[in-house]
């Protein structure tokens, strides 16, 4: 597998193109709903849908302008070996066709649990999928790193949406679903997986309210 190593001059670099990327395609990125109370004493895992091209820039946005943690994504390795400057920004990879490299890339996870500063984000649909498919899939990943952890860390699901208005450019909404304990979801595999299909059904009840946050 290809662990992450970041670099602050990378960072640097990617901050300065991503601003410029986001206002040149997007007209704001609002988060519509309150930011969960974390614990800063533990690490987080953020677990967002994964519906198009831009989700690995909106999750990085999203840490940038809120969280401030140090970030790491889960990758898929065939994309990670293309795109290589990513893992100078977080990025590490898994291997979904290839068991003990996936076993790798999950004990890899496990050993950045422990540092409360880390932010991983780890997509449960395992693949992109449409955003109108239904029924969602979600793969046993998270359920996975709660049962072997030795340490607790927290889950927050997250769904973006990319909506079309009046405007020229769509809008990115962002919200962050409860925030659950991963002794919780090692004791019951449906905590995650319904708390993480209702707060994408929730983004589509509530990304048109004006009570949001604007990042961009």
């Amino acid at each position: 597998m290809i662990q992450a190593d970041h670099k602050k001059w990378a960072e640097f670099v990617f901050d300065i193109y991503l601003k410029r990327l986001l206002k040149k395609s997007f007209y704001d990125f609002r988060i519509i709903n309150d930011l969960p109370k974390l614990d800063k004493s533990k690490s987080l895992i953020i677990a967002p849908n994964h519906f198009s091209w831009w989700d690995g820039f909106f999750v990085y946005w999203l840490n940038k302008k809120t969280l401030n943690k140090k970030l790491f994504i889960m990758m898929l390795e065939e994309q990670l070996e293309r795109y290589w400057f990513f893992k100078m920004l977080g990025c590490y990879s898994i291997d979904l066709n290839d068991t003990k490299k996936m076993i790798s890339s999950l004990k890899y996870t496990l050993e950045l649990v422990p540092r409360s500063k880390n932010l991983i984000v780890i997509y449960p649909q395992g693949e992109i999928q449409s955003y109108e498919q239904r029924p969602i899939k979600v793969r046993d990943g998270i359920d996975f790193l709660a049962k072997k952890s030795v340490n607790d860390f927290q889950i927050v699901p997250t769904a973006f949406k990319i909506h079309y208005t009046n405007e020229k450019l769509p809008i990115v909404y962002a919200r962050l679903g409860k925030v659950l304990n991963s002794i919780d979801v090692a004791k019951n595999n449906d905590v995650f997986k319904e708390e993480f299909i209702k707060n994408i059904e929730l983004i589509n009840l509530e990304y048109m309210t004006s009570n949001f946050k604007s990042i961009l």
